[in-house]
């Protein structure tokens, strides 16, 4: 039994240009999905697990069992340092108490809409035995798999800053400056920049609020860089993020806010980041500038399924 989520998201290459990119996505709002083939790929939450199953779901005690991983990088960033552990079963009743449970998968490297490309797959198995039971006893098993990986995420916001002069000239004329969203690369973790539609700047004293709200979509948790424990709720969901301002702007000196920290999910879902940013040089005329947020990380999820075992030993007692 497992669980696949796929979330659609605005798409935002890392090292891609963050002006181009508010403009290409403005025509992809208008023309829709690219299709460059005969499919259209659908960017998810990072890596999934697409299977997770025994080759035979009902067995003996002394059968050989063989449990099958699949798992899918489909988000727009290479998945590093890509390991999967199994757990959940008494391996010693299993007869593999020598078992490698952790495997280790490597990198797994990012979907591709431009070259119509899938994210890469990969697969491992575990060799088991079923465990010896009196005849016709019957208990059914649950094994678990989690796959962790290293993963990076970025999201921009292009902000307008207009002199208070043309703002009132645009005001009087019938116009407005609309506010764009925030464009956020595909991942588990997803990025919201709020700072308003515009900033109005004045001779002095040009600061504006930044909140910064982190979310977690992927059905998994964050960990600690090497770290497989097994509930992300008892331990800390450390994300390390940087914060890059466009020139003529900085971070005004505040608790919990710096251009490089490492913020904790609470109770690994979300988080929200306040912070006060300064125009240092106010420009004369309406300039559209970006805001760039980089999360750096370790994300996990989890899958199980089931094995039920008949027993077969008539000389129990």
């Amino acid at each position: 039994i497992y669980r696949v989520m796929v979330i659609m998201s605005a798409r935002l290459p890392l090292g891609a240009n963050p002006i181009l990119l508010v403009l290409v996505s403005s025509v992809l709002m208008i023309s829709g999905c690219i299709n460059t083939g005969t499919d259209t790929i659908l960017y998810g939450n990072g890596v999934v697990i697409k299977a997770f199953e025994p080759d035979f779901n009902s067995v003996e005690s002394g059968d050989s069992v063989t449990l099958r991983l699949m798992v899918q990088n489909q988000g727009e960033v290479d998945a590093t340092n890509v390991k999967a552990v199994l757990y959940g079963i008494d391996l010693d009743e299993w007869g593999t108490y020598t078992l490698n449970t952790e495997k280790d998968l490597g990198t797994l490297r990012r979907a591709d809409e431009i070259t119509n490309t899938e994210g890469q797959e990969s697969q491992v198995q575990w060799s088991l035995e079923a465990p010896q039971y009196p005849e016709g006893i019957k208990f059914t098993h649950t094994p678990y798999v989690r796959v962790a990986y290293d993963y990076k995420s970025r999201a921009i916001k292009p902000i307008t800053l207009v002199d208070v002069d043309e703002l009132r000239r645009i005001r009087d004329a019938g116009g407005s400056i609309p506010g764009g969203a925030t464009q956020s690369s595909a991942g588990p973790l997803s990025v919201d920049i709020r700072t308003g539609d515009f900033v109005k700047t004045e001779d002095f004293n040009n600061v504006f609020p930044l909140n910064i709200r982190i979310t977690n979509n992927g059905g998994g948790g964050v960990i600690e860089s090497g770290y497989t424990g097994w509930n992300y709720e008892d331990f800390k969901s450390p994300v390390k993020m940087t914060i890059t301002l466009p020139s003529g702007m900085s971070l005004r000196s505040s608790e919990g806010c710096s251009t490089s920290q490492t913020v904790n999910l609470w109770k690994g879902k979300d988080t929200m980041v306040t912070c006060e940013v300064s125009i240092d040089n106010p420009p004369d005329i309406r300039t559209q500038k970006t805001i760039q947020i980089d999360l750096d990380y370790t994300y996990y999820i989890d899958a199980s399924t089931n094995i039920e075992v008949t027993g077969t030993k008539t000389d129990w007692y």
